[in-house]
């Protein structure tokens, strides 16, 4: 499928918003298995929207959580831990 720029900024707002891949397929009506190929393709302009959109989110409440470690959190300090294991699994060390 070829999305437009306006197209791809929708998947990016609605990832953000943590919006589900089948979700984003009905509000956007995008054909569900078309969007969930594209968007477990590497490099495919409709995954780089939807992560992008996921990940701006994903930080802002890695920063709360920080913030929160900080302010003697025990569940956000796991939390955090945990983002620790998955930053060092992802790049294999």
């Amino acid at each position: 499928m070829d999305y437009s720029n306006d197209l791809l900024t929708k998947i990016q707002d609605l990832s953000s918003n943590l919006t589900p891949p089948v979700e984003i397929s009905a509000l956007l009506e995008i054909d569900e298995k078309e969007l969930l190929d594209d968007l477990n393709t590497p490099g495919h302009p409709a995954r780089r929207a939807f992560m992008k959109g996921y990940s701006e989110t994903a930080l802002k409440l890695r920063k709360q959580n920080l913030d929160l470690v900080d302010a003697g959190s025990p569940a956000a300090d796991e939390a955090c831990r945990g983002y620790l294991r998955r930053m060092i699994r992802d790049i294999d060390l």
